[in-house]
């Protein structure tokens, strides 16, 4: 039965019943259905695992019970590692005998070493012994905890790429869920029809679609984020089970470091319900502190994990990436202005390029608008209905946006804005409520929408599809 109208104002309901047998069908050919589309994008790839399988890596350490890799990698692609290096002479005398850190390989400065604790010194070449280097992970770990089974059973071998494509379809029918959750608690309107088109969205009509046949650290770790950010949402309304909700948020922020940033929405839910009364102040305590320990915990056992790997609690890995050398994040850090407007070009700027010459088509690496690869975005500056509850999707949304724009990195290599997945749910949720009718032009924009990312699936990264894909975007920082 689908509730049409909007619920009045009342104490919190009791928990939704268990879902109809109807509905539970739904949800299961939802990810039956989805997991094939996903799986014949991905084609021969969920044979065999991605060749940039870190968090495999990752989880053999974990079995290990260690954060160091037990193995060097096989390739040098956006592993984290420092040297360990024996000293001798003059440099021993004033530094001790042994240094960890990287080489800057500033120009004008090739004696220039920077330590785990951030201090630059010199070492000659004389001083230097035999290094040894450390490999890590940068990444958050939460991913490599959950491939820990597979990589138990196959080790190395495990299937990145069939791990990507089953979380993939899971957030299928998550979106679906909490879709009807908003209609079940009078906050949306919408029918089971128009709940399946925007659950087509959010799954094959944005970047969510290419980003899930792939496999590889930057893509799984996104896909995973995507189903505990809908989790979290989910367990968040209402405020109506904290615990549940710091846990989804924890393993969310574990994932992708930006997802912390969606507490905001919990805390807006705790004091501005969509339904019934404001908590007492005691009250509210009481929810957030329920939220806040997972989150607490979870925290500090990150701020562990990091000091175990870099002595530096706050220091995730990014910083030792290609041993530290990568010029921007080296003099600029991770997140600086000065790549502000990199950013907002690759999210809603960017656009393919057509010429007369073949391959005729031109995409950039960097990405390309949202309105091109999502373009039902465009209805959220026209909604026809406000809500308290869409005031907190929004401020979710924007919270965890400004420090994607900010970071020092566009998403390359990309064929749409990846980054956008960490706030897309709060998107879809914003659609949702906003009453904007399903009809024939939106219909169409999800349709385009969904040609548009599955072009990108079929060809990025595919062999003989190279010639379409170049790296332009503006000039680079300097």
């Amino acid at each position: 039965m689908v509730i049409r109208g909007a619920m009045e104002p009342t104490d919190a309901p009791d928990p939704a019943p268990a879902p109809p047998p109807s509905l539970r069908r739904v949800y299961l050919i939802l990810f039956f259905a989805s997991l094939a589309v996903f799986a014949a994008f991905a084609g021969p790839r969920v044979i065999i695992h991605s060749p940039d399988n870190h968090f495999v890596y990752l989880a053999d350490a974990f079995i290990h019970g260690q954060a160091e890799l037990t193995r060097k990698p096989h390739h040098q692609n956006d592993w984290a590692s420092y040297e360990v290096l024996p000293l001798k002479g003059a440099s021993a005398a004033a530094h001790g005998e042994v240094v960890k850190g990287f080489f800057t390989k500033r120009g004008g400065k090739p004696n220039e070493f920077r330590l785990l604790n951030g201090q630059e010194i010199d070492v000659p070449a004389a001083d230097r012994g035999t290094t040894e280097r450390k490999y890590f992970v940068s990444f958050p770990p939460f991913p490599g905890v959950l491939m820990i089974p597979f990589v138990a059973v196959s080790g190395f071998g495990a299937n990145d790429v069939l791990f990507t494509v089953l979380f993939a379809a899971l957030n299928v029918c998550l979106v679906f869920m909490l879709l009807r959750k908003l209609v079940a608690l009078g906050y949306s309107r919408r029918t089971q029809r128009d709940d399946l088109w925007l659950t087509a969205m959010l799954g094959f009509g944005s970047v969510h679609l290419w980003c899930s046949v792939l496999g590889q650290v930057w893509f799984t770790a996104l896909i995973v984020g995507v189903t505990c950010n809908l989790l979290y949402i989910y367990f968040s309304l209402d405020a109506r089970r904290p615990v549940l909700a710091g846990l989804a948020l924890a393993a969310a922020f574990s994932t992708r470091t930006p997802l912390l940033f969606a507490a905001i929405f919990f805390v807006h839910q705790v004091f501005f319900p969509g339904h019934g009364r404001r908590p007492t102040m005691p009250e509210a305590v009481k929810k957030l502190a329920l939220f806040g320990l997972p989150c607490l915990a979870t925290g500090l056992l990150l701020l562990v994990y990091n000091y175990a790997r870099f002595e530096n609690p706050t220091e995730f890995g990014h910083t030792y990436l290609a041993t530290g050398t990568i010029a921007r994040i080296r003099d600029f850090g991770l997140f600086n202005t000065h790549f502000l407007s990199r950013n907002l070009a690759a999210a809603f700027t960017l656009l393919p390029n057509i010429d007369s010459e073949a391959p005729y088509l031109h995409l950039s690496k960097h990405g390309m608008s949202l309105l091109l690869t999502t373009p039902p975005l465009v209805w959220l500056l026209w909604p026809r209905r406000s809500h308290v509850l869409s005031r907190g999707f929004g401020i979710a949304a924007l919270t965890i946006a400004v420090p994607i724009f900010f970071y020092q990195n566009t998403g390359w290599e990309q064929y749409g804005f990846r980054f956008s997945l960490d706030f897309m749910p709060y998107l879809v949720g914003l659609l949702a409520l906003g009453d904007r009718p399903i009809d024939r032009v939106f219909r169409g924009m999800i349709i385009f929408g969904i040609v548009v990312n599955a072009f990108g699936a079929v060809t990025f990264k595919r062999g003989g599809m190279d010639k379409l894909y170049g790296d332009y975007l503006c000039e680079e920082p300097k």
